[in-house]
């Protein structure tokens, strides 16, 4: 229990803090034309269920402060022809995501490496938040892997 006005403070960052780590921040969001390209262009891919991953690893840049991570999220208009739909597919996504980035993000940080990833929406019907959840859980533990690979790769040259 809280015995000064300093510690009731320090709890109460310590819980903003805890907070704010969920956050899907712009700069962690993928955006921009150019960035896009190169990802579809030099990138690679692999399914996991209903979720489709383009990904692109690369060095962090040391004199930048950038984010580990960078993710975007697409469902095609081709299978999913109502926008509503399209938005609530992807808010799904999202969120899961926001939720579980740091199985990610630690294993770049630790590899010292940036990861731009796309996350696409395959599946032909609307899935249940449940599923969604435990397939894109997997695609992330998948993806952890492959920057792990990644270092290892880097360390041994």
């Amino acid at each position: 229990m809280p015995r000064s006005g300093r510690d009731k403070a320090d709890n109460l960052v310590a819980k903003q803090n805890e907070i704010r780590r969920n956050f899907l921040r712009k700069k962690e969001r993928l955006y921009g034309r150019k960035t896009m390209e190169a990802l579809f262009d030099k990138g690679r891919s692999f399914a996991v269920g209903p979720v489709k991953a383009f990904y692109m690893i690369s060095p962090a840049s040391s004199t930048q402060s950038v984010e580990p991570v960078i993710a975007a999220f697409s469902v095609p208009s081709k299978i999913f022809k109502r926008a509503v739909d399209r938005n609530e597919l992807k808010r799904r996504m999202r969120e899961v995501y926001r939720q579980n980035k740091e199985i990610v993000r630690n294993a770049a940080i630790g590899a010292k490496l940036q990861c731009f990833v796309m996350f696409i929406y395959i599946a032909k019907n609307k899935l249940p938040y449940s599923e969604i959840e435990s397939k894109l859980l997997v695609t992330l533990h998948h993806l952890r892997k492959k920057i792990e690979y990644e270092e290892s790769i880097n360390n041994a040259d």
